[in-house]
């Protein structure tokens, strides 16, 4: 290779180094730009699915008090869902961005193929908090779990509630294939059916525990008094939603206002009993007696609480896929 030949390959690659540093520079630069784009993205309107339940109380105070729109949040529609297929079917059409569900529902969506992040726990961050439980007909003379063994007790499968009645029954040292469940998925027609003595149990949740016990129905077990925590209520968010420029930032504000909703309930409960009685739809047999719960602000689940409630789906072939704890909190890890 003669001088002028090696003089020019020289030149080459400094030409093509340098074009190779400059398209660098601008990928990272582009990179950097749609980074600084999306975090400098406004707050989004949010759809948020709910049951009426005590869990969401918060979410109502915020909203309601104006919380919300403290945190630039343009509109926060709060959607009420009468059951849990209701509410899960709309998350996947895209028709809400977040949900009021549990480790069990969004690890199903999360199986099914509808990505979502458990954001923070609403109720059940400790035992004490919220109430499941396992009530006897009332005239029943069954004061105990062991009671119950091979006896059919009514709930829904694939739920919380299995969940929390599996956990009780294993606590009472009743082994599973003793545990019989009556399939009736609607809590209502569970309760009526124990209250007029076609069930002899049922699994429920509050507020109809405190109703069947009213009625003359015995509690012989619930979670609040397990040794473990068996039921959590979640927040969880479209990663979808997540992902658009301004999401994340609805996500942390709507978490912000949770927290100061959080902190007025728990200074005063009673206070707002009326607005949980109205969103609840209480009946007016609890309406002055009901106790209004205190809440956690904002933190998520544990990790063994995720992953017995992951591990128990397995054993039961509720999951179309495998899903870890990090799939479903990963990016709330990440956003903390």
């Amino acid at each position: 290779m003669t001088r002028t030949t090696r003089a020019l390959v020289a030149l080459l690659a400094v030409v093509l180094l340098g074009g190779s540093l400059v398209a660098a520079g601008c990928t990272k630069a582009a990179t950097s730009n749609s980074a600084s784009s999306a975090a400098a993205a406004p707050p989004l309107p949010i759809k948020i699915g709910t049951l009426p339940t005590e869990d969401s109380l918060p979410l109502w105070v915020a909203q309601s008090r104006g919380y919300f729109a403290t945190e630039g949040i343009p509109n926060v529609e709060i959607v009420e869902f009468q059951s849990a297929q209701e509410r899960d079917a709309a998350f996947a059409s895209g028709a809400i961005d977040a949900y009021m569900g549990d480790i069990i529902a969004a690890a199903d969506l999360q199986a099914g193929g509808k990505p979502n992040t458990i954001r923070t726990v609403m109720l059940g961050a400790d035992p004490s908090q919220g109430r499941f439980g396992i009530a006897v007909a009332p005239k029943s003379t069954v004061t105990t779990l062991t009671e119950l063994a091979n006896v059919p007790v009514g709930t829904s499968s694939a739920t919380i509630q299995e969940y929390v009645l599996d956990g009780l029954m294993s606590e009472a040292g009743v082994p599973t294939s003793a545990v019989k469940v009556e399939e009736v998925k609607k809590v209502p027609v569970r309760f009526q059916l124990l209250m007029a003595g076609k069930l002899k149990a049922a699994a429920l949740p509050e507020p109809f525990l405190s109703l069947a016990e009213q009625g003359g129905a015995r509690i012989v077990a619930s979670d609040t008094s397990s040794t473990v925590n068996l039921s959590q209520t979640v927040l969880v968010f479209s990663n979808a939603y997540l992902g658009k420029a301004g999401g994340a930032k609805t996500e942390q504000g709507v978490l912000k206002a949770w927290d100061v909703a959080v902190n007025d309930i728990n200074k005063d409960p009673s206070a707002y009993r009326a607005v949980l009685v109205d969103k609840a739809k209480l009946p007016k047999s609890l309406a002055s007696s009901y106790v209004v719960q205190t809440y956690p602000t904002h933190q998520l689940p544990a990790q063994a609480d995720v992953e017995a409630v992951l591990a128990w789906m397995r054993d039961k072939g509720y999951l179309k896929a495998d899903v870890t704890y990090q799939d479903l909190v990963g990016q709330a890890q990440s956003g903390q």
